[in-house]
């Protein structure tokens, strides 16, 4: 039988391999699920809830209990916020939470809603429930990017502490009821290419750039007319059309490879 583990933090990094030296890939987040695929030492080797594999300090995760999923489960709404001790902003803190987490509920009283955490502890959170969403709505899909406007870049990142581009790509979809694969080369083979024009591009379709080798590294979110939002330096609106000058800027034509529409 597959070991499963939970991250016991509100983010964990997963590096390429077992060193705290070697590269960020990608981030698990409190609460999830992960399959042990391998053991080394202070590492284990995961598949993370999308499929994606990279190693985790052992620090990070507790054992899955084996009753755990058959817990009724709190999805949080807000983008970051504080696990308290008792339902008082004056308790002491167990740790912060994101809204990427799913956790089991206990209880509710008087606008918190008291969780269990991985390691066992239970703490009480602001009661901000996250909708769940079974088909993508374009309107709220846009809502859910502008959101994250300013969120820093960070290699690797999935959350909102910090995204880099496929990673904020998976997130935005993720949380609108469509699971993207994690790497923008990847989410490049899902879903129709379309015309390499912006005029005939929709709000929703994924713009794929190349812009150090033949491989595609980068993706943004079309927003109708050239206009995307997208995670570089921060999350922010760029252009592929000249005439939007505030936000045009020569290297995306350039570096332009394809456009995919998943929706």
């Amino acid at each position: 039988m597959t070991l499963k583990m939970l991250t016991n933090v509100s983010i964990a990094n997963i590096y390429r391999d077992a060193t705290f030296k070697s590269e960020t890939t990608s981030q698990t987040h409190l609460g999830e699920s992960l399959d042990v695929l391998e053991e080394r030492g202070d590492w284990f080797r995961v598949r993370q809830e999308d499929g994606y594999e990279g190693w985790v300090g052992r620090f990070f995760v507790v054992e899955k209990p084996a009753a755990w999923e058959d817990n009724t489960f709190y999805y949080h709404g807000d983008q970051i916020s504080w696990v308290f001790q008792s339902p008082d902003t004056q308790s002491n803190t167990s740790r912060d939470i994101t809204l990427l987490s799913r956790l089991p509920l206990l209880d509710k009283k008087d606008g918190w809603v008291q969780l269990l955490l991985p390691d066992g502890i239970k703490g009480w959170v602001k009661n901000s429930p996250r909708p769940l969403m079974d088909s993508v709505d374009v309107e709220r899909l846009i809502q859910t990017a502008f959101g994250f406007q300013g969120i820093q870049y960070f290699w690797g990142g999935r959350s909102p502490k910090g995204f880099d581009c496929s990673g904020f790509i998976q997130t935005v979809f993720g949380l609108n009821g469509l699971q993207l694969p994690r790497d923008a080369y990847q989410q490049a083979t899902v879903g129709t290419r379309v015309e390499d024009d912006y005029p005939g591009w929709e709000v929703g379709d994924l713009i794929f750039f190349t812009e150090r080798s033949e491989q595609i590294t980068h993706v943004a979110l079309s927003l109708g007319e050239g206009d995307f939002i997208h995670s570089s330096g921060f999350v922010k609106l760029n252009s592929l059309n000249p005439d939007h000058s505030d936000f045009f800027l020569k290297k995306y034509p350039k570096n332009f490879t394809r456009t995919m529409r998943v929706i």
